[in-house]
């Protein structure tokens, strides 16, 4: 176990809470019981995402908090804590941090903030089950694109129409006038 100093706290302190202060989600999350592998995988998992898990002493994640969001959602913490701060989108960082929280049981996901808005576990469960941008993008380009064919394949087929009829009555001239 790697033990810091006490002259190296304020370092540490001062260098969580710019990362919190750039974080676009901080979730507090317990991982009591969660064996050093797992954590390992779900590490990894989550750098994907751009997250990045760091256990922490409360005192310390107190202390570094101070004048962020998440100072007003620590409220009292005890035990094992650790911290996981998006620096992606943060709905993507949900959707891993819940995915984390699914394969794993002893991680459990506690509150925080996301995007500057107060979420617990259970909201944050919640946000990562909505669909993501590209989803919703496509989803509304289909919406758009079913009725805007419909109305190119109606006017192709008037237009079609006329033409014949134009068609037939150059022809009906045509062979009335020879």
């Amino acid at each position: 176990m790697i033990t810091k100093k006490r002259k190296d706290k304020p370092a540490i302190a001062a260098e969580l809470h710019e990362k919190l202060g750039r974080a676009s989600a901080v979730v507090v999350t317990e991982y009591r019981g969660l064996k050093a592998g797992d954590m390992v995988k779900l590490r990894r998992s989550l750098r994907d995402a751009e997250v990045e898990l760091v256990v922490v002493k409360n005192s310390l994640l107190r202390r570094a908090a101070v004048d962020t969001p998440l100072a007003d959602v620590l409220g009292e913490i005890s035990g094992p804590k650790a911290v996981a701060m998006a620096f992606g989108g943060p709905v993507i960082a949900a959707k891993a941090l819940a995915e984390g929280e699914k394969d794993l049981e002893k991680f459990v996901l506690l509150n925080g903030f996301l995007e500057d808005m107060a979420v617990d576990g259970e909201q944050i469960s919640a946000i990562a089950k909505l669909p993501s941008q590209d989803e919703l993008r496509a989803k509304t380009v289909g919406a758009l694109q079913g009725p805007l064919a419909g109305l190119v394949f109606t006017l192709q087929g008037v237009l079609q129409q006329f033409a014949g009829t134009l068609q037939a009555k150059v022809e009906k001239e045509g062979g009335a006038a020879a």
